[in-house]
């Protein structure tokens, strides 16, 4: 698949992805995010449902018989060709409690590998988007990784998974702040990933995330120079992967962090 291919897919993305976060943004507005409880800590509203329906129907129809994996909707992954990985709401506790931190993703992966992505916040309005060998921007402005040299300058974000021990989150955070970085988590893992791939952070860290939360930040996080380690490889779409996307100077010893 070439570059304009590959540019006329992201714009897309983007275009739906906007679209699908205002959405969402009505549905709360008119009562529609009442949670119920996909397991311990895991919120669904009818706005999800309802947005990635509305995601779905609009990728269908513009590149009809292409897969599709998304959070609430599931899917199959192919082996090759092209496959679009969506979430709908990442980012739902915030959104059902009123907050803005919460964002639609929509990825695509070629073979197997994260090519494509576009991340829609519908407060503040901003766009995030990448494209294999096109450069990764925010509202049309190309973004860049941070230069930060040193962890004493660093802020780093730590995400959280129930599929791994708290006692190895508590220990990860521990290891982060040893080495002087200040840490934070906010509840959305999609944009603490593509934070930092706009320099707002210097890293982003979880023990396991899935390929619909991180897919579309992998594919812009790359374009815009981040240190990342190779999320897309093995069960990946199917069994999510730990992940870090980094500062390039600060990406290998984070590696390291993680794995201690």
């Amino acid at each position: 698949m070439n570059t304009a291919e590959l540019r006329r897919r992201r714009d897309a993305a983007a275009g739906i992805a906007q679209e699908a976060a205002a959405l969402a943004a009505r549905m709360r507005a008119s009562g529609m995010a009442a949670t119920k409880m996909k397991g311990a800590q895991d919120f669904l509203t009818e706005a999800d449902g309802a947005t990635e329906h509305f995601i779905r129907e609009h990728l269908e129809a513009l590149f009809p018989g292409e897969p599709i994996l998304g959070e609430e909707g599931g899917g199959v992954a192919p082996k090759d060709g092209p496959l679009w990985i969506l979430d709908p709401i990442d980012g739902t506790a915030n959104f059902a409690r009123g907050g803005d931190r919460w964002c639609v993703s929509i990825g695509m992966a070629l073979d197997g590998r994260a090519v494509v992505g576009a991340v829609a916040r519908h407060a503040p309005r901003e766009i995030i988007t990448g494209a294999a060998g096109c450069g990764a921007s925010l509202n049309n402005a190309p973004i860049h990784a941070a230069d930060t040299q040193d962890f004493a300058r660093a802020t780093i974000e730590v995400g959280w998974s129930l599929r791994r021990p708290p006692e190895a989150y508590v220990a990860l955070v521990g290891r982060v702040m040893a080495a002087g970085a200040g840490v934070r988590s906010s509840g959305s893992g999609t944009l603490g990933l593509v934070e930092t791939a706009i320099g707002r952070l210097d890293a982003y860290l979880e023990l396991h995330i899935n390929a619909w939360d991180a897919a579309a930040a992998l594919a812009i996080a790359r374009e815009a120079g981040c240190w990342t380690n190779e999320f897309d490889s093995g069960d990946w779409l199917a069994a999510g992967n730990p992940i870090c996307f980094a500062a390039p100077a600060l990406g290998p010893r984070l590696a390291a962090l993680m794995e201690a």
